[in-house]
């Protein structure tokens, strides 16, 4: 696979890590038995999960939890009690 059509794939999911969990994600349901998106004679689910990706043809969730603001990490911190310093 040509090393620009990555870059590009990339760019366009949010970065290599994002690209890379993504890939992953996606090859782990094709091993499970997940149906593949596009017509293909290839059996490597990592090379299935790039064309489907370069196809459209999957996208990247960006649902989930927001990560808690400063007063919630306040009251994590006070129900989970903050470790104590020791003096020395």
């Amino acid at each position: 696979m040509n090393y620009k059509y990555i870059d590009n794939l990339a760019k366009q999911v949010g970065g290599s890590l994002r690209l890379t969990a993504l890939i992953i994600s996606r090859s782990r349901q094709i091993v499970k038995k997940a149906p593949i998106l596009i017509e293909t004679n290839i059996d490597d689910p990592v090379q299935i999960a790039f064309l489907e990706l370069m196809q459209g043809k999957i996208r990247l969730n960006e649902g989930g939890a927001p990560p808690p603001q400063v007063s919630e990490q306040k009251k994590i911190e006070k129900l989970l009690g903050t470790p104590e310093k020791s003096e020395v």
